[in-house]
């Protein structure tokens, strides 16, 4: 959740992406922070990274506290504040905080985060995009439960039209015996549209359909040596790092899966795509 959130600017000024508001069925006021971290906490997640930038850090760690100072009182003498508080609480002691210096890109904010992580395997989840479950399981725990199997990188994945390749990554996958699982053969970020037809189409998707990532990356502890071989090669003069660097270095000395998640997943980093998930969010069952 570090990134400047440009596409949300100006309310980004003054509030974190992650901060962004949501209002339940119920009524209740939420944040995209907390419906990604309960959706962790739900999948049997204990410890969090939350990758934060310098100017976003102290907002983020006094809304995890729940700011008894000011609100003791109410929280007090409102149950619903109190269940609110609660649950922040549960969640805060979940949370590290972690701070990226510079902006330099996805894979940069995922390697700040490696003394956290000390060189174990990750979940990594993009902080502006909302995984929701349509059936018993969930995204997260449907991508976790088959990282399981094969201890390989594992990414869930989602059909974008030839239209919008070049906003996103896109994953080119070849059909396993398992529906909804495919062989991962090649990442390419933001692609043209004409590379894309004629290189990136996975066998089995329908015309002009193909595979973008849901926002869940389950990442073994190859991770890390990747990451630092890229980091020793870094320079921020040639633009930004790109989680993309590292899925190509370890798809080249191991094999990875793509899995279709049931589910979906509401992108909030822009104007449109955040009101299309308020909207999701407010009218679901």
């Amino acid at each position: 959740m570090a990134g400047l959130g440009t596409r949300l600017y100006p309310v980004s000024i003054v509030l974190p992406k992650g901060l962004m508001p949501f209002v339940l069925p119920d009524g209740r006021l939420t944040t995209g922070l907390q419906l990604i971290g309960n959706a962790l906490l739900e999948a049997g997640i204990e410890q969090i990274g939350l990758v934060v930038s310098p100017e976003q850090e102290p907002i983020y760690r006094q809304f995890l506290s729940g700011d008894s100072a000011r609100y003791g009182a109410a929280i007090q003498r409102r149950a619903e504040l109190h269940a609110t508080y609660e649950e922040l609480q549960r969640l805060n002691t979940c949370i590290t905080l972690i701070v990226q210096p510079q902006p330099y890109g996805f894979g940069h904010a995922v390697w700040c985060a490696r003394d956290f992580a000390q060189d174990e395997p990750v979940l990594v989840m993009l902080g502006d995009h909302l995984p929701l479950a349509t059936g018993a399981s969930s995204p997260v725990q449907q991508s976790l439960a088959v990282y399981e199997r094969f201890r390989v990188p594992l990414y869930a994945v989602y059909r974008v039209p030839l239209e919008a390749v070049e906003w996103y990554g896109i994953l080119q996958g070849e059909p396993t015996e398992e529906a909804r699982l495919y062989r991962l053969r090649q990442v390419v970020e933001k692609p043209t549209q004409a590379f894309a037809q004629q290189a990136l189409r996975t066998p089995g998707l329908p015309e002009g359909e193909f595979f973008t990532h849901f926002g869940i990356y389950c990442l073994p502890a190859a991770l890390w040596e990747v990451q630092a071989e890229i980091a020793r090669e870094y320079q921020p003069s040639r633009g930004e790092w790109y989680l993309v660097d590292a899925q190509q270095r370890l798809l080249q000395r191991m094999p990875a899966y793509l899995l279709e998640v049931e589910g979906k997943m509401l992108d909030f980093g822009t104007p449109a795509e955040y009101a299309l998930a308020f909207r999701t969010l407010r009218e679901q069952d």
